[in-house]
């Protein structure tokens, strides 16, 4: 039984590690604040997530666009990659 229990958190705990691995960054267009999520989550998946209150925006993950969002309207796209490098990329107009 207490083996059984450690195998399970052991894996949980490995995968829980594997889970989300990203990045957090106030970047700026024209001086002003704009917000940028961007990483891997799950292993195979990258992302990319940005908003601003000010101008239209549009969030890319590798090959995938969110398209453009009005300001105040969050911008999210995700591609799954397997093991290759995610490129993340954000744009404003």
């Amino acid at each position: 039984m207490k083996k059984k229990v450690l195998a399970m958190v052991a894996t949980v705990a490995t995968l829980a590690s594997f889970s989300l691995t990203a990045m957090a960054k106030t970047v700026y267009y024209n001086g002003d604040a704009v917000s940028w999520n961007y990483g891997r989550t799950w292993v195979i998946w990258s992302f990319s997530e940005v908003q601003t209150s000010i101008y239209e925006h549009t969030a890319t993950a590798n090959s995938v666009s969110s398209g453009w969002k009005a300001p105040c309207i969050k911008a999210y796209a995700s591609d799954c990659i397997g093991n290759a490098t995610a490129y993340c990329y954000w744009n404003c107009r």
